[in-house]
């Protein structure tokens, strides 16, 4: 079951409430709102007291670090750019319109880019959106990464994850996912090296990795670890 309770210093807290729990575990989503996880049947006034309880230790959690987002925004991505505007005449819409390799993003001035829900509203358009370009851009570049490797995959698809960027499929298919698109090149040749390196293992073990190393000129260490240090420029 899920929901969520307002507090006066937190905001919108999510709530979860889960069979066979017996405690209450809180955490932060990537995209800044605070997740309450507690055992079925607890009431809204429970709930209530029990975030009074843990005031001090949410306090001292980590909050994930929110993208800026603003009109006005260009935001670099792979192969092409996002502009954010107003011009939207519809109360709470945004449209979108690729002129060339620029995605014009044109939100009505009522969305509050300030907020989590605001930014997460218009994220979640824009990833959609990145679809389009994803198959004019990534596809071709990924197969002219297989190309330059000798490799000949089953074909190449784009897929949809935030978190799971690619994925080889046991029919020799490398799906890429259409969020890589805002990585910069050095780090989507990295993903796609790492899923052509699956055709190979279908595992992790250390003789795939020093296959996916030799994919990427002996960086693979490298750029796994700017993968987990990049910062995504819109809510996942």
């Amino acid at each position: 079951m899920k929901g969520y309770i307002e507090d006066r210093e937190f905001g919108k807290i999510y709530v979860e409430l889960r069979r066979g729990m017996t405690s209450v575990r809180f955490t932060y989503h990537a995209d800044g709102h605070l997740l309450m996880r507690a055992p079925l049947g607890v009431s809204v006034t429970d709930l209530q007291r029990m975030v009074d309880i843990n005031r001090e230790q949410l306090q001292r959690l980590q909050r994930p670090d929110v993208p800026e987002m603003h009109f006005g925004q260009t935001i670099d991505c792979f192969g092409c750019k996002v502009v954010i505007t107003t011009g939207e005449k519809r109360p709470g819409y945004v449209s979108t319109k690729w002129q060339d390799r620029t995605l014009i993003v044109k939100a009505h001035e009522s969305i509050d880019l300030t907020t989590v829900d605001g930014k997460q509203f218009v994220s979640d358009i824009i990833s959609r959106a990145m679809e389009y370009q994803a198959v004019q851009v990534l596809l071709p570049y990924a197969r002219q990464v297989a190309d330059s490797l000798g490799l000949m995959p089953a074909g190449f698809e784009v897929g949809r994850g935030m978190r799971k960027l690619g994925h080889c499929t046991t029919k020799r298919v490398i799906q890429l996912s259409r969020n890589l698109m805002f990585y910069p090149q050095e780090l989507v040749h990295y993903i796609i090296c790492h899923e052509l390196a699956h055709l190979t293992h279908m595992n992790h073990s250390p003789q795939f990795y020093a296959l996916c190393d030799q994919y990427t000129g002996g960086h693979e260490k490298e750029l796994e670890q700017q993968l987990r240090n990049f910062r995504f420029p819109i809510l996942k």
